[in-house]
């Protein structure tokens, strides 16, 4: 479906959704889609995610990107702030992860890799069923499945464990890997983490410490990488932005790497190499 039917059906949708929503809640500028909620207007920045040689893109997080409006170059975070209830966070959302989605469907380099979405911690709280089952519909429109697609969920630890699992369990039952984003900034409870089962573990910034102070680094991700390989779960780097850094997380045996040392979220994908058929293959 062409981008400009797909915008008209995405704004017709958010009207019958949310009905204060403004009626072109997305646009099209310069071939990118941009989102309105408020005074903002919001854009797409795609940061890549490197497989453990560190040379191999495999996919992408999205970010929010505050174009317009009093959050200019603020943390995406802070656009949720703006949410005056639950009902119209859960709606921003999905605004931002569909955002993300048309953006991401307009990328060529994309083919073949995964897209990384945050899903917001009070999203989850609001929801109590069916999780997956409005944005499974919006991905059909643009084309993709939620195979190609990893929801990123950040656990504090204090959230009841239930409430919890019955959300990722879910997502995962209409086929989305699932990561649990930061983990150790506020928790490095592993029982918990073995009862939440996550596709990847995405390991907070603080455990890879600084390139001039790595030796207790070291010795900490290679024991937590251990233990979460343990727990069947892929072990993803993130905030990575010295060699050094990269070093102890290719020692470590991470699966995943991400940072500004392979690239800082920017307005396209950067490309994703498919391996080459052996000529004893074809």
């Amino acid at each position: 479906m062409p981008l400009t039917e797909l915008v008209h059906y995405f704004n017709k949708r958010n009207q019958l959704a949310c009905p204060s929503a403004p009626e072109q809640s997305f646009v099209i500028a310069d071939g990118r889609v941009r989102a309105r909620f408020g005074s903002m207007l919001l854009g797409t920045l795609f940061q890549p995610v490197m497989a453990r040689d560190g040379g191999t893109v495999i996919g992408h997080e999205a970010h929010l990107e505050v174009l317009e409006g009093d959050a200019v170059g603020l943390s995406p975070q802070a656009v949720f702030l703006d949410a005056r209830d639950d009902a119209e966070l859960v709606h921003l959302d999905r605004l931002a992860r569909t955002l993300h989605a048309l953006n991401f469907l307009q990328e060529r380099n994309q083919q073949g890799g995964f897209l990384a979405l945050n899903v917001h911690p009070q999203h989850l709280r609001t929801v109590r069923e069916h999780h997956g089952h409005v944005f499974e519909s919006i991905l059909a429109r643009c084309g993709l499945t939620p195979d190609r697609i990893v929801l990123e969920v950040s656990d504090d630890g204090f959230e009841a464990l239930p409430g919890l699992l019955r959300a990722i369990s879910g997502y995962r039952e209409r086929g989305y890997r699932i990561a649990i984003d930061n983990f150790g900034r506020h928790t490095s409870d592993l029982e918990r983490l073995e009862a939440l089962a996550p596709d990847v573990v995405k390991l907070d910034r603080s455990l890879i410490g600084h390139s001039g102070h790595l030796s207790l680094a070291r010795k900490v991700m290679t024991d937590l990488v251990l233990e979460i390989r343990r727990l069947g779960g892929l072990v993803a780097c993130q905030c990575i932005e010295h060699p050094l850094q990269l070093d102890v997380a290719q020692e470590a045996g991470v699966d995943w790497l991400q940072g500004y040392l392979f690239g800082q979220p920017a307005a396209g994908c950067q490309p994703i190499v498919k391996p080459r058929r052996s000529r004893a293959a074809a």
